[in-house]
This record gives structure tokens, sequence and C-alpha cells, in this order.
């Protein structure tokens, strides 16, 4: 409905008339040849049975039934294209609607809603690499699916009439319920014939779609009542307490500009390293006081080169020690990150990062700050540093 121009719902019937004309005439016109020339299906479905019928009329492998066969092709591409326009719009409407994952409502670089092509598409791969491209066996999913689709519309526009009840109703409803009936005992027949032969896939994938969908809108509604603030409430500034940590593996570049990140949004700022060479961490941490004295170096030692566990430890010790009946501060963990000129790069570099990122993510008084260094970039190497050196500490 919403692809055709205003009226759009004169337009689409008109459309929808034209083609169950067109579907009518065709199927008579092949059954009729069918039955004239004795075609009977091939087993395995290979030849079909309009290729038969166009091979008894024109001749097998005459120009015309070449013809005949491409134009099917192609019309069976533009009937499956038709699935790529529909689809994407139906799950945007229910992203907006909650019921799908909010990525579906939002439009790609090209304009056109591109998870909804990219989900119909690897289920698309996914089926065809199941049944082997066998259309014998693909058709009873797309009969339960279609039947299932018209069988709820009619009973919709019955429940319609009964609601709205308005000029002509009783003429609406009595078609609608007879769609309703006609259609739902197709689908029975459908389900009862082709249920081993594919269709219970349909049969039991549909309650689950159900049922994933019911379960997203639980979770968005669960998500905005939580989210939800009162009316009522004036809102200004917090008085609790705020830190910065900032995780290092050694005094460069990238460390420096964290650093002074973390020195911009709180005033107690340390740093933290976690190394399993305990000598060359104090090497580090007498760099480290020596070029940057006002900013802690914590040295977390550990017997095997893992960085998570310990750091998530670290910070829980650090809540600890926190006085008794003050709110626990919020903590910025500052993680400085190098960003290589070249995509081959990327995955050489940051990955430690990337895990202790998602580790923190939901961790509870806890924000974590990505402090991007690219190469080239003007660093506070040279204006920071300079004015913050101080001479060596005397032992």
């Amino acid at each position: 409905m919403p692809a055709f121009k205003p009226p759009e719902s004169r337009n689409a019937a008109n459309t929808m008339g034209a083609m169950a004309v067109l579907l009518g005439v065709s199927f008579v016109g092949v059954s009729i040849v069918a039955v004239a020339y004795s075609i009977v299906p091939s087993v395995g479905g290979y030849p079909s049975v309009v290729s038969l019928v166009a091979a008894a009329v024109f001749g097998q492998g005459s120009a015309l039934h070449v013809t005949f066969l491409v134009a099917t092709m192609l019309i069976l591409f533009l009937a499956a294209n038709t699935s790529y326009n529909a689809f994407p719009r139906l799950a945007a409407i229910l992203a907006k609607d909650g019921y799908m994952p909010r990525q579906f409502a939002f439009r790609g670089d090209r304009l056109a809603y591109s998870w909804g092509i990219t989900l119909l598409a690897a289920v698309a791969v996914a089926l065809i690499a199941i049944f082997g491209g066998t259309t014998t066996l693909l058709i009873p999913l797309y009969a339960v699916g279609v039947f299932v689709c018209f069988s709820i519309s009619q009973l919709g526009m019955v429940r319609h009439w009964l609601r709205v009840r308005g000029a002509g109703w009783r003429w609406g409803l009595a078609v609608n319920g007879l769609g309703a009936v006609v259609t739902a005992i197709v689908l029975a027949i459908v389900v009862y014939e082709k249920f081993s032969g594919g269709a219970y896939l349909v049969v039991i994938l549909i309650p689950l779609l159900v049922g994933m969908m019911l379960f997203i809108r639980h979770q968005y509604a669960a998500s905005a009542k939580k989210l939800e603030v009162r009316s009522d409430l004036v809102f200004t500034a917090p008085r609790r307490r705020e830190r910065a940590v900032v995780a290092v593996d050694g005094l460069d570049r990238a460390a420096v500009q964290a650093v002074n990140v973390a020195r911009s949004v709180a005033e107690d700022v340390r740093a933290v390293t976690v190394t399993e060479d305990g000598e060359a961490a104090r090497r580090l941490r007498d760099e480290w006081e020596r070029r940057i004295p006002d900013v802690p170096l914590d040295i977390v030692e550990t017997p095997s080169l893992r960085l998570v566990e310990p750091m998530v430890h670290y910070l829980d010790l650090l809540e600890e020690g926190q006085p008794t009946g003050l709110e626990a501060p919020i903590t910025f963990v500052v993680l400085p990150e190098f960003v290589p000129r070249h995509w081959w790069d990327r995955p050489l570099f940051n990955q430690s990062a990337g895990r202790l990122r998602r580790a923190l993510v939901g961790r509870l008084h806890t924000v974590v700050i990505d402090v991007p260094y690219r190469r080239g970039e003007a660093t506070p190497v040279q204006s920071a540093l300079p004015l913050r050196a101080v001479p060596p500490a005397s032992t």
C-alpha cells in the first residue's frame, strides 16, 4: 500500500484485481493445454509442467519454447524482487512499533532498508542451501506462508467490518468472511498434505517468530519503563565524586593523550597497568613518576598475561576502599587506542582494549571512554608535557 500513488487503496485494489485475472487466465489456460496434450508432472519436478506445456505447443527446443522459458524466468525474478520491496518495508513498520530490532527501521546510504534486505537474502540463501534449490520442496513453505497471510488478513477485515459497521458493511463482512473460510480450508489442506514435505518448518517457525516479536516488544517496553523520567522532577548538578582510571601498557603518545582526557573529566586521576613482568612495570613507574608526577601509576601483577579479570578486580578494590556512607563515585575508564592508517593494520592493534571495553560496558558506576590516537595527529606531547615537566626526583 505505501508504495502506490494516491489514492493508494484504489490503485492497490486495481492492481490486485488485474493480477488475479491474469493468474486465473494463465492457470486455466495451462491446465486446459496440459489435459489436451496428456501432460503429467515429471518425477522430481523437472522439467516443470509449464515447460512441458510450452514444449508441446511450440516444439521442444524451438525458439518460441526458449523464449517462453526465458520470459517465465524473468517473471519469477520479478516475483522474487517484490519480496525485497515488501519485506524491508514490513520489517521497518514492525521496528517502529517495537516488534523488531530498531535497526530495521533505518535506511541505508541508498535510502533502502538495508537490514531487512540483508536478513531476507540470508534466509533465502539458507533455504536454497537446505533444500538444494528444489522447487517441489520449497513451494509448500511458500504456500503455507501465503495462505496464513490470506487467512489472517481476511479475519482482520471481518473484525474491521464488525467494529466499523459503515456503509455496505454487511456485504464486505460476507465477502471477507467467505474469503477467511476458503483460505483457512486451503491452508489446512496444504499443511496436511505437505507437512512432512517441508511445511512443518513454517508451522514451527511462525509461532517462534511471533514469540520472538512479542519478546522484543516486551524488552523495549521494559527498558522504556526503566528509563522513564517522572514529569515532576527537576534535575540539578549531581553531588557525586568522579574519578578516572587510565589503562596503559607503556608511556607513549597515546597514553599521554588519554591522561589529558582523563584530567578534563575528573580531578581524581590515576593510571593502571596490568603485567606479568614486575621488574619492567617498576621501571615504567619510575619513568611515569618523573614525567607525569601528578598522576599515580598502579601496577597489577598477574601470573598469566590476562587483562580483563585483573582490571575488573582492580576496579572492585577501588570501590571497596570508598568510605562508608558515601555514594560510590562514577569511574571513568579511559582506554587509549592507536588508530592505524590502513584497514589491514587494524587487527594488529587495540584487541586488548576491545576486550576490556566489552567487559566494562555493563558494569555499575562505570563509564568507558575511548581515546583514539591517529598517526600524524597533533598530540599533547609537544604542548602539555613540557609545561608539566619537572627535574628528576632525587633518590
